[in-house]
């Protein structure tokens, strides 16, 4: 089965000055007072995020996006997903 990814509810995206900024909302892997900002392709990647979508499809939205290799795709999906993660702004 792919996996599939949701984010998670204690952490809030907000938009400064065209950054992308996730603020984790709670105590846990992230902390309240740390911030986190995401380049272009990070931020893409984190608003195709909804439920049911999976990794592959992130891969495929980002290759129609950027006009990129699949294998590029993959690889920058992985390591935004793996990131993601680490600090628990989303889950499997």
């Amino acid at each position: 089965m792919a996996r599939q990814f949701i984010k998670s509810k204690d952490v809030v995206e907000r938009t400064v000055r065209d950054n992308l900024i996730l603020v984790p909302m709670k105590t846990g892997p992230a902390r309240l007072d740390a911030l986190y900002t995401l380049n272009e392709t990070s931020g893409f990647i984190w608003r195709q995020i909804s439920p049911g979508i999976t990794e592959d499809e992130l891969v495929a939205r980002l290759v129609a996006q950027y006009d990129v290799s699949e294998a590029t795709a993959r690889g920058d999906v992985q390591r935004v997903l793996e990131r993601l993660t680490a600090i628990g702004a989303i889950q499997e």
